[in-house]
């Protein structure tokens, strides 16, 4: 933020030197009087101009950090999902006489924020769980391409799992270290401008 500074003679004198005293103005971009003029600033209003925009800046910062964390939130919930499904499939295989299951047939919660309704496998290759030549679950027998192993596939379902969590917890320090910067802005604003009044009602009562 580019500070210009405006100097200008008060109507007062200086008993010791009897020339006029001087104070300033600030200007800063984008603080403008309506015509479009840069409009002067006490150094109070300077000190808001400043930390408004260090908040504001911040702010942004933070919205598009809750918006990646609430992302995480959805691919978890989609990984939590699919895995109690999944865990289901050998008794039911067993049961129906068969080894493997496609994970084209079966669909992640329509309110899914992150894979609303998509196929398991579109979700798992998509978070880079599972290869795109990847289809089915196999519980026993021998592999096709296609397949992968459940125990392989569990372990590579968590691993992702414990990723996105970890993930997910080192953006939660961010956001607090963020969010705190930002409330600081706010208290130099007031602090700033108590300590100037201070320092003006004491200039005042000493005339």
């Amino acid at each position: 933020m580019p500070i210009e500074t405006i100097e200008f003679d008060l109507s007062m004198v200086s008993p010791e030197t009897g020339r006029y005293l001087t104070a300033r103005a600030y200007t800063v971009d984008g603080v403008n009087n309506v015509d479009g003029t840069p409009r002067e600033l006490s150094i109070g209003q300077l000190v808001m101009a400043i930390c408004l925009q260090r908040a504001t800046a911040l702010e942004a910062t933070i919205i598009a950090l809750m918006e990646e964390m609430n992302s995480t939130s959805a691919k978890l919930e989609a990984l939590t999902e699919i895995e109690t499904e999944v865990l289901k499939w050998p008794d039911e295989l067993k049961a129906a006489g068969t080894s493997a299951r496609s994970l084209n047939n079966y669909n992640v919660s329509s309110d899914n924020a992150a894979y609303p309704g998509v196929t398991y496998k579109t979700a798992l290759v998509g978070m880079g769980v599972i290869a795109n030549g990847i289809s089915y679950v196999r519980v026993s027998g021998n592999p096709d391409s296609d397949d992968i192993m459940f125990d392989d596939f569990i372990t590579q379902l968590e691993s992702k799992m414990d990723e996105q969590n970890s993930f997910s917890q080192q953006k939660m320090i961010e956001l607090q270290s963020l969010t705190s910067k930002r409330d600081q802005s706010y208290d130099m604003i007031s602090n700033v401008l108590k300590s100037l009044n201070t320092v003006q009602v004491g200039i005042v009562n000493n005339y």
